[in-house]
């Protein structure tokens, strides 16, 4: 009993930790932060987030990002406008990561999606 209210526990500050990036992705957030704001050791917070949800925090962090950024490229803002509100610190890594973690340059994928756009209508 004891064991499993200490899993729920974690699983709790696990959630809260993913809402609190999910709310607040284009802030600057770091590792540290977020153990401050789960009240356990940064170490200890990659281990519990990895084992809940199967990715770390920053990489939670970071497809979350990835994920903003792709419903604003369907605007006219520029990248670097762009990979500034999505909380990135340059613009060649909003580019760098948005390529790994989707497969295609951000202005690949903003041509890709007008491309769909056009076809649809």
């Amino acid at each position: 009993p004891l064991r499993r209210q200490r899993q729920m526990c974690i699983r709790d500050r696990c959630e809260s930790v993913r809402r609190y990036i999910d709310a607040n992705c284009s802030e600057d957030i770091s590792l540290e932060q977020l153990a401050q704001f789960s009240h356990v050791n940064k170490y200890y917070l990659v281990h519990a987030f990895s084992n809940v949800y199967g990715i770390s925090p920053i990489n939670y962090l970071m497809r979350a990002r990835v994920e903003k950024a792709k419903t604003l490229l369907s605007t006219d803002f520029s990248l670097s406008v762009i990979s500034r509100s999505c909380g990135f610190s340059s613009s060649s890594y909003f580019s760098q990561t948005f390529k790994k973690l989707s497969g295609m340059s951000p202005s690949a994928f903003r041509r890709a999606s007008r491309q769909d756009e056009t076809t649809a209508k």
